[in-house]
């Protein structure tokens, strides 16, 4: 069981991993929605951290894709943004259940909790 973060920063991927395993979570990372395809179908995230705009698609749509593959239908998400209110809010529309939107930069005790929230403490 794991996190899957996907953003095209990569010292946003890099920070959000660290924390996330300092946590004692297990966390992958992917650049593109491409990469984050193939891991996911190599192992199902137990949570997906997503950045809402990637070179390659963006995150809502991805999100899709992921909640596509087998065992994933339901996968929670954690999608992240740097935009502004008119833009997160269109993108809110899109997510789809179950999504957060957070904004960026990471608040990291609301990270911790929206973790805990959707996938429990670490095993």
């Amino acid at each position: 069981m794991y996190v899957l973060v996907v953003d095209d920063n990569p010292l946003m991927r890099e920070l959000t991993q660290r924390f996330l395993e300092h946590l004692g979570y297990r966390a992958r990372t992917a650049e593109t929605a491409a990469e984050a395809l193939r891991l996911a179908q190599a192992e199902s995230p137990a949570l997906a951290l997503v950045d809402v705009r990637l070179p390659d698609q963006d995150g809502p749509d991805l999100l899709a894709a992921l909640r596509r593959l087998p065992g994933c239908d339901r996968l929670p998400a954690i999608a992240m943004s740097g935009a502004d209110e008119a833009d997160l809010r269109s993108v809110g529309r899109k997510l789809g259940e179950p999504t957060v939107l957070m904004t960026k930069p990471l608040e990291l005790d609301t990270l911790h909790e929206l973790v805990v929230r959707h996938i429990g403490p670490p095993a």
